[in-house]
């Protein structure tokens, strides 16, 4: 690939990466994929922070950058580094001088070139990529505020850990009582439901046993202390009394989720919080309602520092009333 096709790439790419970070700066909510993209519901057109004018369009948008203008596309996983010769074209037709091209068509002789030698590559939906790189979602960018400590609730890893995780664990969790209760009750279930609270008690404490992994080594409590705004130092007992709920059984809970999760080598490891007369299984209920008290507590103060500091577009409860508003 030439040299100034490659410099050209590469100021397209950053161009598109400050405009999206100035979206996700402004509350646009940022997609994971395309056609999330295409069906994000905002108006087409309006006015990012610094009254910097955007425009959506299909799979895509056009931000007018103080630097220059520049149009992308989201990629089919949300990748932010896509371009097409269109866009390139577009983008340098009031640079072309400084990026050293003698005409637009020296630029889609360079482009033909560099796709002809797999320099560039393309993909189904049109877009091309630099060979060899490494592609970049939207979702990764960092979202600083100023002056704010709380990060974007779709980087903040202690809402991760809730919603991704812990999250499986309580759905389990409720089926599996669901079920037991059934059979506490009358003392019989069917061969379908016997073998769907295996299941769910199985996925319960495998997801239960990553999330207690991910609570102790997500630096969860100096996140408390020192990444997050004041008041949620005071849910550091609560982290503290978590992690010393965790000591006793912790082992046998790791050796319960390499069980679930790889190649099964111990079954004593998964009988063992079945057939100890309920001591295990007893703490692993005490550990999950804990976790359960914790993070709602977390998402509760969340909840009242996005709406005291104007992050509505984060609150639940402010896109609750949006879409109430909408309907009405």
């Amino acid at each position: 690939m030439k040299k100034n096709l490659k410099e050209l790439i590469t100021a397209y790419q950053r161009s598109t990466y400050s405009a999206v970070e100035l979206m996700i700066q402004s509350g646009i909510k940022i997609p994971t994929s395309a056609n999330a993209w295409a069906n994000t519901d905002i108006p087409s057109e309006g006015k990012l922070n610094g009254e910097i004018a955007y425009y959506k369009h299909g799979a895509g948008c056009e931000v007018e950058l103080p630097t220059g203008t520049v149009d992308f596309d989201f990629g089919e996983m949300g990748e932010i580094d896509g371009f097409d010769e269109w866009k390139l074209k577009k983008y340098i037709q009031p640079l072309l001088p400084a990026f050293e091209f003698d005409s637009m068509e020296d630029v889609e002789l360079c482009f033909e070139k560099a796709v002809k030698v797999g320099s560039i590559v393309s993909t189904k939906r049109g877009l091309y990529y630099v060979a060899g790189e490494k592609r970049r979602l939207a979702i990764q960018i960092p979202v600083e505020f100023p002056n704010d400590t709380l990060p974007h609730r779709d980087q903040d890893e202690i809402l991760t850990l809730r919603v991704h995780t812990f999250g499986v664990a309580e759905l389990m969790y409720k089926n599996h009582e669901k079920l037991a209760i059934k059979w506490r009750a009358n003392q019989h279930l069917s061969k379908n439901e016997l073998a769907n609270l295996r299941h769910y008690f199985i996925a319960w404490i495998g997801f239960l046993a990553v999330t207690c992994e991910g609570f102790r080594s997500q630096g969860i409590r100096k996140s408390l202390e020192n990444n997050r705004p004041e008041k949620f130092k005071d849910l550091v007992p609560k982290y503290k009394a978590i992690e010393r709920l965790l000591k006793p059984h912790q082992d046998d809970l790791r050796e319960f989720r390499n069980n679930v999760f790889h190649l099964r080598t111990d079954i004593l490891a998964i009988l063992r919080f079945a057939i100890d007369e309920g001591e295990q299984l007893q703490w692993a209920e005490e550990i999950h309602s804990a976790l359960a008290d914790f993070f709602r507590e977390y998402g509760a103060m969340c909840e009242v520092h996005y709406l005291m500091n104007e992050r509505w577009k984060e609150s639940q409860i402010s896109q609750k009333r949006t879409r109430r508003k909408s309907t009405t």
